[in-house]
């Protein structure tokens, strides 16, 4: 325990005020927040374990709003007949202070608490849950508690990215079991695209999906595509539906084949005529990241298996490359005319994620008709391939990987806070605090633990820049 740490317990105990402790590590309301910590080291399920939580609220994103949170948990749990043991829970003050959602989830279900042993906590038990909406919705944010608290506790961050594509997987599943059911219709596959199909998922990403099928022979075409455009539908307005305990996912059905013009869901058959004719080296990069998920395994099999010509070509011109360095150029003039400021932008502007996704996946489509091992949606995967193949030189594989974990943290942590989509780097000093925070920057100090994080922002984003320009600007030439 450091000095600082060691006093503010010490303090507490005593029942002294602790206000200027918390304005050291850059708490806004110092006098709000040692109310809070005073009242919560007051309840008799927290303070015999003062000296395990309240250091580890003491420099979390928000202290005040998570000694509060402790003492309501508290509250309720023993009402409920299972007090807080702060013993066999020790990232439940991690959680409280990073997470105003998962934070008011526990406030709704004390006895979510036991997800929470250990540390790290286990890792979801991503098994078949029942085909229920609630049981959906229950299964995800419980999940959720685990990978949080496990990033919290500082588990390899990138296994997270999968923990968070098994659970959404298995919530998926049920989902369109939910919706087969309700709307007596025949299954479809499930195939996903994005961050979900690399098993690569945010804490609070679009779920990208595609669905296929493949009609019976004696099937009335008109009449089955709109059976399973109606199991789609329902399997969104499902996911999506706001309820007290949350939602399921957010649905995007737009990179189907004609995107918002086209049909909910294709044939296979017709999906591939599609690309074969009118495929764009857009969507060859969109489908790298194709994983099957669920439902009808035969067509989701035959497509992802047939696909494969399309998406790597045994020979390639440079147009690719142009191609490649042009969409980027585009998504950046595009972003910057709409008003969207793109120095903070960790996903879309220069040096963000988007320039590792890009580069690696132009690196997948040259190599990727002659290197098998290469076909994968997974970029930390496909940067350890072009590594061991020497494709790429190895120091540029793990300075991009390391880069873009950073950078998927910093996401995350934006996300964690109220599970709102978004990847602006924050402007503010607070909200930089707040991230840095939330990121693991534990400095006792709030001042040092900023410019840290911004130290790191700055060079995080030359990194990626410096090897995006270098390598696809070269290449292009």
């Amino acid at each position: 325990m450091t000095t600082l740490a060691a006093e503010f317990v010490t303090r507490l105990a005593r029942g002294d005020d602790v206000a200027n402790c918390l304005d050291c590590t850059g708490e806004p309301d110092p006098s709000s927040a040692a109310r809070h910590f005073a009242a919560a080291a007051a309840d008799p399920d927290l303070a015999g374990g003062l000296a395990a939580w309240a250091p580890r609220l003491l420099v979390s994103a928000r202290p005040g709003f998570g000694a509060s949170a402790l003492r309501e948990i508290a509250e309720r749990a023993r009402r409920a007949g299972a007090p807080v043991d702060i013993t066999q829970t020790p990232t439940l003050p991690h959680v409280l202070g990073a997470s105003g959602v998962l934070a008011r989830m526990l406030q709704r279900h004390p006895e979510w608490l036991p997800e929470l042993r250990g540390e790290p906590p286990a890792a979801p038990e991503c098994q078949t849950i029942p085909s229920d909406w609630t049981a959906i919705r229950h299964t995800k944010y419980r999940g959720l508690l685990r990978i949080a608290a496990r990033d919290l506790a500082g588990r390899p961050f990138a296994d997270g990215f999968r923990e968070l594509s098994d659970l959404a997987d298995v919530c998926l599943s049920a989902a369109l079991e939910c919706a087969v059911r309700e709307r007596e219709a025949p299954m479809p596959a499930l195939l996903a695209l994005g961050k979900l199909g690399g098993s690569e998922l945010n804490f609070s990403s679009d779920v990208d999906v595609l669905f296929l099928h493949e009609p019976p022979a004696d099937a009335d075409p008109p009449a089955y595509n709109a059976a399973i455009a109606g199991v789609i539908e329902r399997f969104k307005q499902g996911l999506e539906a706001p309820t007290p305990d949350g939602f399921g996912y957010r649905v995007d059905l737009d990179l189907r084949p004609e995107g918002r013009a086209g049909v909910l869901a294709n044939s296979v058959d017709a999906a591939l005529s599609y690309y074969e004719a009118f495929g764009a080296e857009w969507e060859r990069q969109m489908l790298i990241r194709l994983r099957p998920v669920t439902g009808d395994a035969r067509a989701a099999e035959r497509f992802a298996a047939e696909i494969v010509p399309f998406v790597y070509r045994r020979s390639i011109g440079s147009d690719v490359m142009h191609e490649v360095r042009s969409m980027k150029d585009r998504i950046e003039s595009e972003r910057k005319r709409s008003g969207r400021d793109l120095e903070a932008n960790l996903k879309e502007g220069p040096g963000g994620i988007r320039d590792v996704e890009f580069l690696t996946q132009w690196l997948q489509l040259f190599y990727g008709g002659r290197e098998p091992e290469l076909r994968t949606g997974n970029v930390l995967d496909a940067l350890g391939v072009l590594a061991r193949r020497g494709l790429l030189p190895e120091a540029t594989c793990a300075a991009l990987g390391d880069a873009y974990v950073w950078l998927r943290r910093a996401e995350h942590a934006l996300q964690l806070a109220e599970e709102r989509q978004t990847a602006r780097f924050p402007r503010e000093p607070a909200d930089q605090l707040e991230l840095a925070r939330r990121m693991g920057y534990e400095n006792e100090s709030g001042d040092a633990a900023r410019v840290q994080l911004l130290d790191d922002w700055t060079s995080t984003r030359s990194e990626v820049r410096g090897h995006f320009d270098a390598l696809v600007l070269r290449g292009a030439e």
